[in-house]
């Protein structure tokens, strides 16, 4: 680009145009002579102050910006006096005659030199015709880009949320205890959740691809295949529960839900299966329905022993006094010993027919598990082949317990392992179960406290699975001649005492018997005997010995039997005993009341503790020692566990007699009753 210098002595007025041709004019404003123009203004101007006309600075593109190539030429307005004398010196004579006047001489001052500043450019352009579509392609293409964009964001966000969505659940799937398992249409496993490992035993790529009902109970497979097939069919949720084993052998109980997942079009492309397993839960709930079972058959086993032991009475009662009279030595005697047997025997079972019925538990002592246990063991395991073995760790915690009521669970247990194994070894082992240890034990229905628990372990065929849940079941028996109220009346005596029992078997091994009891901290063991007195030298013998002539004593019978009343006079009246009888509490009263009052008063007063619909020997009791505090009284029943039978004095009792009666027995209470001081 080629410069133009411009010389002046006067300053341009109005605006600058630069046309195509590239010349510059000064003046008025010329209108455009070409489409399209460009108009250049000069923003702004820096005046410095100079005594003569300077040159204005050159035009160029240092201080022009020009959107296309710069002019061709630039007109010079007009030149400077010394420029013009020197052109006139150098023209020819002749030429004179054709050049213009000068110009009269201008005697303004000269003006300052003019620096143009970087002018701004300003453009305006009228587009052509041919390049509107041009300009609406760029349009259509600015949109899409826009559109584009706005797309993308959303995939952005779409993709963020997914992952926080994948996040959540993996965080939830794998937190949750249920067990979650995806399968395909058939029914095939594609995924599983942690806990579905854990629980059954089996890693997820043990069990990627195989059957999802493969480890299902062979019993219950077919209703949850009914369960699967309705869900696809009616493309709606199932539940459903079954037994399915585990990978070492046990059994789990599940209770799960089926949902069904469909595609876009509606069909059926997966299942999710959630189970909950609920082994625990139902342990649980056998143990409930198994206590409600109890409480019923205690109800009726304890109406029904009530009207065997009046009969047993009666029928003891009869024995005794044929005995007696027969003599002890001939064939007679020998048959009426054998009855006796039998009788006692039957005794026996009542024993454990009110073993199972709710009445409040007896006093308790503090006793060491361990010579408690070979006590009750002992008298088992004598005569046969099976011997025991005590693994009791040291400084075991004492227990508080019924002497009585634990013997006999204990005897009962050992007794079931003794007829399930001809010979070998018993085992009995200790641990102690502190309350929070027991915390994480929600199968034992027990109260938050420290327990002991002792293990009998036996090596016997074992229980089958199907017998298991019922093992306490009154009269459930897997072997011929059993009563099946061993292991019933065993729980029910425990449970009487604050603990519990649980039983695991394994068929062909053995099994073990877990006893849970409360445990106590302190104290010196202690036993206190459940009966007042000793036996006499005449009830070793087998009969009894007369009463010496004279005047006879007086007793007052109560019980609300009449046949009792009626074997029991005629027993007391063999002895010597003038008996006046009574049916309740209240007659009791009324007859004792009135013998003081008369002067003959009773010698003894006996009386039956349960009354049903009716004042109790128990109740009666603190009314006729008001009447005579010295008064001898002695407690009839034949509840063995009943609170007074194992502390009959602390309820105002001299003695206690339990039935059914035996004659000697009954001579060696009442003599020792009428003999000891008067309290």
């Amino acid at each position: 680009m080629k410069d133009h210098t411009t010389r002046t002595q006067s300053m341009p007025r109005g605006p600058i145009v630069l046309r195509q041709s590239g010349t510059v004019e000064t003046g008025k404003e010329t209108p455009a002579v070409s489409s399209p123009e460009r108009k250049i203004h000069l923003a702004q101007f820096v005046i410095a102050a100079k005594p003569q006309a300077t040159a204005t600075a050159p035009l160029t593109s240092s201080n022009l910006i020009q959107p296309q190539a710069a002019p061709a030429a630039v007109a010079s307005p007009a030149k400077t006096a010394p420029a013009a004398t020197a052109a006139a010196a150098a023209a020819p004579p002749w030429a004179a005659a054709f050049a213009s006047p000068a110009p009269p001489e201008d005697s303004s001052p000269p003006l300052p030199a003019v620096v143009p500043i970087r002018p701004v450019v300003s453009f305006k352009a009228t587009p052509a015709v041919g390049n509107e579509e041009a300009l609406a392609e760029i349009k259509r293409l600015k949109e899409q880009l826009a559109n584009s964009r706005a797309s993308l964001e959303q995939m952005v966000q779409a993709e963020a949320e997914w992952v926080q969505q994948r996040r959540l659940f993996q965080t939830m799937t794998e937190s949750v205890s249920d067990l979650i398992a995806m399968t395909d249409r058939q029914g095939h496993r594609v995924w599983s959740n942690p806990a579905y490992s854990q629980v059954l035993g089996y890693t997820p790529e043990e069990v990627l691809g195989t059957y999802a009902l493969l480890e299902v109970h062979g019993d219950d497979r077919a209703r949850v295949e009914q369960a699967l097939n309705q869900a696809v069919r009616e493309r709606s949720f199932q539940e459903t529960e079954y037994r399915m084993q585990q990978k070492q052998g046990t059994w789990v109980n599940l209770k799960t839900l089926i949902l069904p997942l469909l595609d876009a079009e509606g069909h059926v492309e997966s299942m999710l299966l959630m189970s909950t397993d609920v082994t625990e839960n139902k342990k649980l709930s056998e143990a409930l329905t198994l206590a409600s079972t109890e409480a019923t058959a205690a109800g009726m086993m304890e109406g029904m022993a009530r009207d065997f032991d009046q009969i047993l009475t009666n029928v003891v009662g009869n024995l005794t006094i044929a005995k007696n009279l027969n003599g002890p030595h001939n064939a007679v005697a020998v048959r009426l010993n054998e009855i006796e047997r039998s009788l006692q025997r039957a005794r026996d079972l009542i024993a454990q027919m009110f073993t199972i019925s709710p009445e409040t538990g007896s006093a308790r002592v503090r006793v060491a598990l361990e010579p408690a246990v070979q006590e009750a063991v002992a008298a088992v395991l004598r005569g046969t082949m099976i011997r025991a073995e005590y693994l009791f760790p040291r400084n075991m915690p004492e227990i508080e317990i019924d002497h009585e009521a634990f013997s006999h669970a204990i005897r009962n247990v050992v007794t079931n392992s003794v007829q399930a194994m001809d010979k070998g070894v018993v085992r009995f082992t200790a641990e102690t179960i502190t309350q929070d240890q027991l915390s994480y034990r929600p199968d034992l229905p027990l109260k938050p406290a420290d327990y002991i628990c002792l293990h009998v372990q036996d090596q016997g065929h074992g229980i089958s699975e199907k017998s298991l849940p019922r093992v306490f079941e009154p009269y459930f028996t897997t072997r011929n001649g059993s009563q099946g109220l061993g292991l019933t009346t065993a729980l029910s005596s425990v449970q009487r005492m604050g603990g519990t029992i649980q039983i695991d078997s394994t068929a062909g091994v053995g099994t073990t018997v877990s006893v849970y009891l409360p445990s106590t901290h302190g104290g010196a063991p202690a036993y206190v005997p459940t009966t007042a007195s000793t036996p006499a030298p005449a009830a070793r013998s087998g009969t009894v010995a007369l009463p010496k002539p004279g005047k006879k004593k007086r007793i007052l019978l109560m019980d609300d039997e009449q046949m009792i009343l009626d074997i029991v006079s005629r027993m007391l009246g063999h002895l010597g005993y003038e008996v006046t009888t009574c049916t309740d509490g209240s007659q009791a009263i009324a007859a004792f009341a009135k013998s003081k009052s008369t002067s003959e008063p009773f010698d003894v007063v006996m009386m039956d503790l349960v009354i049903p619909n009716g004042v109790g020997g128990q109740d009666a009791v603190h009314t006729i020692r008001k009447i005579d505090p010295q008064a001898r009284v002695i407690a009839s029943s034949g509840h063995l566990d009943h609170k007074v039978m194992t502390d009959h004095v602390k309820f105002g009792f001299s003695a206690v007699l339990e039935k059914p009666y035996k004659l000697e027995k009954l001579q060696q209470v009442i003599e020792t009753v009428i003999s000891a001081p008067a309290v």
